[in-house]
């Protein structure tokens, strides 16, 4: 007999025709598998029996990086004896399928990390070694079905050794799509900051830079980043002040576990994490001792004792941190490893652009031919609970596709926010995230967002029936939205904010109804607030506010956000303390500038209402003394305040007062308390780490009030977490504990991040549904 079946998932770009090859042939069959636009065909020639024994081991025996979602049977007809034919891998084919899964871009293996570091193995010292388990993907495809003549590398032909790898059934690089070799493959090359190309060894010669304190470009695999040597403070600050970035971490990149082992606590969880094929950027813990081994942590993170590590991620990583024979530069331990780009722009990926936008800040520029034909950055993990907890889903992850909770009844095309934007497609059972884009600052990160629309489109072959946007009139994310909803004559469908966090977090537990709480900085609640700390029930696609927090004014708007002063003043204003001198002069604050802020917020002239715990984390650091008078990037006053907190020793705490009042219906925590108390006490006399603490311990307190009050309310005894604020990990794990302890269901953030990444999968549900 002969059965023909569709296979959908993870099954393009990641050895999966390979490897039913090799088991079909094991098992004797004949047949043939194909690649076509929206899954992998496969005929199976055989006896019934051997034919269902193959599909019951074939999950089983799935390469790496596969996932096998669906198997369905196309046909099934008898065989004349002699029409069996040996198996083989057909041409491609494309269709209209529309269960399109784009494969993401993997870290190099072990396998070929030995060969380019082996003196006798033909790739030696090439930074391009790939195969059929790693290498780029997402970045280099420019349609589906996923194969080398839809890739940039199609303008590489295949020398002979090449080429038999590829046709060997045997070779691991058997029908390897980014198969490369100093023969036949892209090169590269080392340029000085004007452009012009430096004869010789590049990746040595960039190697000798690094050691003398330069500032290189690399092109990598979705972008280009900056290094600078890790263990150079006067390199390090070079970069910060090139790339106007004072405060902000910067990202390292370790030689291997063994040196990330030197300088921070890692978890098998965490080394696993680093280790596997989407080799994300880590967030760890430093050690204690991490000081005394040079390594500069009060330049590559002021704020915090944290330090972001990946280990290398491509072939030439591997080469710059490790010399071959003959180079006379040291290994690197560390390099710091950080986005290629000016502050506020997406990264470069181009060479022409790197060498316009990158000028002033690289002293040189580690460049290659292999074509990027769509930016990827690194993505941003950490562990929670011994899993793994995505902040930035770029590389490795993206554009994976997310199963909801119910199936979407219509395509919606969902533009995200403005921050840390991600966009999606959603049909049926897949929504399909796009890495990471950024914040919509400039016009060169409008015009990668446009792309990445129309590239993600395109490459689904889904026809949005929709498109979703953000409730915010003023979004760049929404007005890009409303122009293609225009372009393709179909309609918009606003999503408020809060809402798509809590839709997503269901959403990526398999959920679609539920209690969520939803902490951020901001979101347009639709009321004239700012929302931020809301506690949703989240039933038939409608939403029930049940719990939130005291509005308060926001004296200046956007810069209070900027100036964390401005909070606390209007929280004073708010709680009716008396501004004095006294407590001015602690907060660096001018009569004169108080005066405007009091009258702004009494007469509510550019002085928003916020409910945001964001903005609460901002005041009680600027309240501490804690807070930059200047905000230098997101979420710096919040992460210094649980920087402080996580130096408390223990002992007794100090209790942060609120109180609990109906507001309009809703069950509201009220902050004012808390800060007549802060305002009475000289608090740069007190311990800050206990004070810092202490915070941490009343805003889970107040999380807590918000979930049990609207528990009864619910018919399920489970509560979502989602929004920026619970990547604070102190609260998160407080909040956790405490629900845990109560025997209430956590539903938590893992595929998609806490903070806005998530809010396109959110959106894309919710216009579904609408």
């Amino acid at each position: 007999m002969r059965r023909i079946l569709d296979l959908t998932g993870v099954v393009q770009g990641v050895g999966f025709r390979p490897a039913l090859y090799r088991l079909a042939r094991e098992a004797g069959l004949g047949g043939w598998v194909q690649n076509r636009s929206g899954s992998v065909r496969l005929a199976l020639e055989g006896e019934v029996a051997e034919v269902e024994a193959f599909l019951s081991r074939l999950p089983g025996c799935l390469p790496a990086n596969a996932r096998l979602d669906s198997v369905v049977v196309v046909s099934e007809e008898a065989l004349a004896p002699g029409d069996r034919v040996d198996f083989e891998i057909r041409q491609s084919a494309g269709d209209e399928a529309s269960e399109v899964l784009i494969p993401a871009d993997l870290a190099t293996c072990p396998d070929c990390v030995h060969e380019v570091m082996d003196p006798a193995n033909r790739r030696y010292g090439y930074p391009f070694t790939t195969c059929t388990l790693c290498g780029p993907r997402y970045t280099v495809v420019n349609a589906m079905p996923y194969d080398r003549e839809r890739t940039t590398l199609k303008v590489f032909p295949l020398c002979l050794d090449c080429q038999g790898e590829y046709t060997r059934p045997a070779d691991r690089r058997f029908h390897a799509e980014s198969n490369a070799c100093p023969v036949c493959g892209p090169q590269v090359w080392l340029e000085d900051s004007g452009g012009t190309v430096i004869p010789g060894d590049a990746i040595r010669m960039a190697r000798e830079s690094l050691a003398c304190g330069e500032v290189i470009a690399v092109r990598g695999m979705g972008g280009f980043l900056l290094a600078v040597d890790a263990m150079n403070p006067k390199a390090v600050q070079l970069l910060r002040d090139r790339k106007l970035r004072p405060h902000k971490p910067f990202a390292v990149m370790a030689r291997d576990l063994d040196v990330v082992a030197q300088y921070a606590r890692v978890s098998a969880q965490e080394a696993a994490l680093l280790s596997s094929p989407e080799a994300p950027v880590v967030i760890l813990d430093v050690l204690p001792g991490a000081l005394g081994t040079g390594l500069p942590l009060d330049v590559i993170t002021p704020d915090t004792k944290t330090l972001g590590v990946m280990l290398p991620t491509t072939a030439l990583h591997h080469l710059l941190m490790n010399p071959l024979k003959g180079d006379a530069t040291p290994a690197f331990d560390l390099l710091i490893m950080t986005s290629g780009n000016r502050r506020g722009e997406p990264i470069c990926i181009r060479n022409e652009e790197a060498r316009e936008r990158l000028a002033g800040i690289a002293d040189g520029f580690l460049m290659h031919d292999r074509e990027i034909n769509l930016r990827n950055d690194d993505s941003v993990c950490v562990v929670r609970g011994d899993k793994p907890q995505v902040w930035r889903r770029a590389r490795g992850y993206a554009p994976h596709s997310i199963v909801p909770g119910a199936p979407l009844r219509r395509t919606v095309l969902a533009m995200g926010a403005d921050m840390k934007n991600a966009v999606a497609m959603g049909s049926g059972n897949r929504v399909v995230l796009s890495p990471y884009v950024g914040d919509l600052d400039t016009p060169e990160a409008l015009d990668g967002l446009d792309q990445v629309v129309r590239t993600l489109q395109a490459f689904l072959r889904w026809t949005p029936a929709v498109v979703a946007v953000d409730a915010h009139p003023d979004m760049q994310s929404r007005r890009l939205g409303e122009k293609l909803a225009g372009e393709w004559g179909i309609p918009v469908v606003e999503v408020q904010h809060h809402h798509a966090h809590a839709a997503a977090c269901l959403a990526e537990n398999g959920e679609s109804e539920g209690l969520v709480l939803v902490m951020d900085g901001t979101g347009w609640g639709g009321d004239g607030t700012l929302w931020g700390a809301e506690c949703l029930d989240v039933r038939a696609g409608k939403v029930r506010r049940l719990a939130t927090f005291m509005p308060v004014p926001l004296p200046g708007g956007d810069a209070a956000v900027r100036h964390p002063a401005r909070q606390v003043v209007g929280r004073w204003i708010q709680a009716g303390i008396a501004l004095t001198d006294d407590r001015l002069a602690r907060s660096g604050v001018t009569r004169e500038e108080a005066g405007v802020w009091e009258q702004q917020g009494l007469r509510q002239v550019n002085a928003p209402l916020t409910h945001a715990a964001g903005r609460l984390f901002d005041s009680f650091s600027a309240a501490l003394g804690l807070a930059p008078q200047d905000m230098t990037y997101e979420g710096q006053p919040a992460i210094r305040l649980e920087a402080v907190a996580r130096e408390w020793i223990g002992g007794t705490l100090p209790e942060i007062p609120f109180s609990v009042a109906d507001w309009n219906g809703v069950l509201a925590i009220d902050w004012a308390p808390a800060f007549r108390v802060l305002a009475e006490r000289d608090l740069l006399k007190d311990d800050p780490c206990q004070w810092a603490m202490a915070v941490h311990v009343a805003i889970a307190r107040a999380a807590m009030v918000m979930i049990s009050g609207a528990l009864p309310k619910v018919p399920e005894r489970r509560v979502g977490l989602s929004g920026g604020v619970f990547m604070n990990r102190i609260l998160y794990d407080l909040v956790f504990r405490d629900l845990e302890q109560q025997g209430v269901t956590v539903l938590c953030h893992r595929q998609t991040p806490p903070g806005d990444g998530c809010i396109a999968l959110g959106q894309a549900v919710l216009a579904a549904q609408a």
